[in-house]
Formats: C-alpha cells, structure tokens, sequence
C-alpha cells in the first residue's frame, strides 16, 4: 500500500474510493516514530488535545494520539477535506460519527500495538480487536460475561480457553459497538454461537430489538483476534495498511 501521505499529495482521486457493498479495515501500528507522532497530534482537534493530557503514561497518551490522528487522516482522504477540518460528533451514547458525511460510518478499536478501523457507506458497523493475552481473573471474566453455552465452548479445549475467551470478546462487543451501546447487556441479553460456517446470533433479549447482522472474524497477527459487525449481505471487504 501506497504511503497515506503521498496519496493525498497526488490527488483526492487516488484514495481508495469506497462504493456501497465495500467494507474497508485499515490496519494502523501504533509504534511510530517521533517525526510520525508529531504529524498525528497536528491534526487533533482543541478538544481533543486537552484530552491527550490527561492520560497518566506516555504510552497511553501516544497510543490516543495516534489512533485518533490516523482516524482523522483517514476520514479526510474519504471526505476530501484537511485532517484538522474534520469533524467527528458523539451519539447520546458515545459512539464516534461524521458531522461532514452522515452517510459514512466507521468504528475504531485498538489493542497493544494495532489499531484498526473500519468504513462502510452502507450501515452502521462495529469492530472489536484483542490482543491474545494472559488474563489473572479470566475465570472471573468468563463468568460474568458469558452465558452457560458460550463458558461450555470456551473451556471446551483448554489450550484454546484464553483464545476462545478473546474471540467471543470481539464478537460481543463488535456487536455492541454496531448498536451504539459498548458493553450494557447483562450475559443472559445476549447470546452467540462459533460455528463451522461463521458465527450465529442466538439471542438478544430486554429493551434491544434483534437485527439481521453479519459477523466476520480477521487475524491480522496470530496473538489478535478481531470480529466485524455490519449490515449489509455480500459485503466485500477489504484490508488495507495506513503507513
């Protein structure tokens, strides 16, 4: 993949054009040279900038400035504006959109050293990715946010538990992002099941109504899972590299 920057540089014309039946995930790592991580923190926002400070590492300060400067960067390649021009709403609960375009939605996530964000023209969508890592209170994790079939197939196979706990992670909260409410619903609201031709969505239950949603799995390293949820049958994904 092209560098983002020269892309922009030649023409709005050589970005990627997203078409509606297209899903793009850009892969962005976080581990970026100081020259990089100045360019990032160049196009955040008032707002956005006075959040960076009031993070307590360094690391977790780079980690936002990043994410949210690539985030930026990308939408002004779709929308064909500056990246400091950009402009990006909170819905009641949270999740980030488009005040430019309404009609382009995205989702953002990140973990250890990826961040990876996802645009459709299309739907709503969430994306969810996890680094595979040890847990200390995994047992206590799978209780409280499993239903009694999903804790059947996590400890299933026990060299699998800690990875099979990560990709029902991404499944629920992918899911979650996509209706905008993060992770609200108790485990007994919302059910799914891994299975040999994809996941399955067995229930969901209170206040929310079931949608027809699609779900797809992606590894971009073999320590991380991720899960895509979006709208729209036969979309055509693709995976692109912001360097």
């Amino acid at each position: 993949m092209a560098n983002f920057k020269e892309l922009l540089l030649k023409s709005t014309e050589d970005f990627p054009l997203l078409s509606p039946g297209e899903l793009h995930v850009w892969n962005v790592f976080s581990k970026s040279s100081p020259a990089r991580l100045v360019e990032y923190r160049n196009t955040l926002s008032e707002k956005e900038l006075t959040k960076v400070h009031l993070f307590e590492f360094q690391q977790t300060r780079d980690s936002y400035i990043i994410s949210q400067g690539a985030l930026r960067m990308l939408l002004s390649g779709y929308l064909g504006i500056p990246p400091k021009s950009v402009k990006i709403g909170r819905r009641r609960k949270g999740k980030p959109y488009s005040i430019d375009d309404q009609g382009l939605y995205f989702n953002i996530s990140n973990s250890g050293k990826l961040v990876t964000i996802a645009f459709s023209r299309d739907s709503e969508l969430g994306i969810d990715v996890e680094q595979i890592r040890t847990l200390p209170d995994l047992d206590e994790m799978i209780i409280r946010n499993f239903t009694s079939r999903e804790i059947s197939f996590i400890n299933g196979k026990s060299e699998e538990r800690t990875t099979r706990f990560f990709r029902f992670w991404t499944i629920k909260e992918s899911y979650l992002k996509a209706i905008g409410e993060g992770m609200r619903l108790t485990p007994d609201n919302l059910e799914f099941a891994i299975e040999k031709d994809g996941i399955r969505q067995l229930s969901v239950n209170g206040i929310f109504e079931q949608e027809d949603w699609n779900f797809k799995e992606f590894s971009i390293f073999p320590d991380y899972v991720g899960t895509l949820t979006y709208g729209r049958d036969n979309t055509v994904i693709k995976q692109l590299d912001f360097t």
